[in-house]
C-alpha cells in the first residue's frame, strides 16, 4: 500500500510531539507498523516525532487510540498524547461533545476537550502497583526513589539539582535495571520547589531518550512526591520543554490507598497539517 496522499496532523502535547492519523477506515498499515512508525518519527528522513497516534472505531466508546513509540513499539497509554488526541477528535468533529471517553491499550479514559482552546484535562485509571521506596537505592544523588503505574510505568527519583543530573546515563541504566526489565520502565529525575510544584526530567523508554515531557510520568512524580510527604494537590510539573502539565487528585482518608479521581491537564497543540509523499 503505497501513503502517497495520506493526510497527518502534527500536534505538540506539554511538549512531547506526535503524528495523528486518523484510521477509522484503518488504511493503517498495522502489520508493518514497527518499520514505518520508526520512519515517520525518524526526524531528517521523516516527519520527525516522539510517537504516532492512530484514532480508531470502538464500539464500547468514543473512539480508540493506538499508540506506537518512536521505536515502532506499540504501548498500551501515553498521556500527553491522550491529550491531542482529545482534542484531536473535536478539532475533527469526530465527537460531538466537550466530554468524551475513549479506550486505549490500559483501560477505558475520560477528557474535557475544548476545541477553541488547547487546554485538555484527562481523567486517568486509578494508579497501581505501588512500590514506596526502594532503600536500595537512595544513594547520592538519590534522596527518594520509587515506582507507580500509572496507565505506564515510572520510576521516580528525586534528587537536588535536576537540571544538573545525567538523565541520559542513569535513565538509561534504570530504564533496564533487572527490577523492572523486562519489559522496563520510564525514568523521570525530579526535584521539589514548594508544596505544589516540581521540576522534571524524563527518560522514555521506546524513545530511548530524554523527552521533552512526559503526562503519566508527571502523574507518577506528583503522587510519589505527594506519598513521601514533599507536595501535596495540585501539582504543577515544569517539564523540559517548558510546558507545564498539572496534576490533580483526591488524597485518599486510607493512608494505605493510593489517591483517587487523579487529572491531568496540559495542552495539546495543533503544529501543522500535511500530507505524506516519499517515505
Amino acid at each position: 500500500m503505497t501513503l502517497a496522499g495520506r493526510p497527518f496532523t502534527k500536534m505538540s502535547g506539554g511538549g512531547n510531539d506526535f503524528i495523528v492519523f486518523d484510521n477509522r477506515d484503518r488504511w493503517f498499515p498495522r502489520d508493518g507498523a514497527v518499520d514505518l512508525v520508526a520512519r515517520l518519527c525518524r526526524s531528517g528522513l521523516g516527519v520527525g516525532a516522539d510517537a504516532v497516534l492512530l484514532l480508531e472505531d470502538d464500539p464500547g466508546s468514543d473512539f480508540r487510540m493506538v499508540y506506537y513509540n518512536a521505536d515502532g513499539g506499540e504501548a498500551p497509554m501515553c498521556g500527553n498524547g491522550a491529550l491531542c488526541i482529545a482534542r484531536y477528535a473535536r478539532l475533527e468533529a469526530i465527537v460531538p461533545e466537550e466530554s468524551m471517553r475513549f479506550a486505549t491499550g490500559s483501560g477505558l479514559f475520560h477528557a474535557h476537550a475544548d476545541p477553541a482552546s488547547p487546554a485538555v484535562t484527562l481523567w486517568l485509571v486509578p494508579p497501581r502497583d505501588l512500590t514506596l521506596r526502594y532503600v536500595e537505592l537512595e544513594k547520592p544523588p538519590y534522596l527518594r526513589v520509587g515506582f507507580l503505574d500509572t496507565s505506564t510505568p515510572h520510576v521516580v527519583a528525586l534528587v537536588d539539582d535536576v537540571g544538573a543530573h545525567d538523565v541520559t546515563g542513569e535513565g538509561s541504566r534504570l530504564r533496564r535495571d533487572p527490577r523492572w526489565d523486562p519489559p522496563g520502565t520510564n525514568v523521570n529525575f525530579v526535584a521539589t520547589s514548594g508544596r505544589h510544584r516540581l521540576r522534571m526530567r524524563t527518560y522514555e523508554r521506546g524513545v530511548e531518550a530524554e523527552t521533552l515531557s512526559c503526562g503519566t510520568g508527571a502523574t507518577a512524580s506528583a503522587i510519589l512526591t505527594y506519598l513521601w510527604g514533599l507536595t501535596e494537590p495540585p501539582v504543577t510539573v515544569e517539564t523540559t520543554g517548558g510546558i507545564p502539565l498539572t496534576v490533580d487528585f483526591a488524597p485518599p482518608d486510607d493512608p494505605d490507598t493510593l489517591p483517587a479521581d487523579v487529572r491531568l491537564t496540559g495542552e495539546a497543540r495543533v503544529v501543522y497539517r500535511g500530507t505524506l509523499d516519499e517515505i
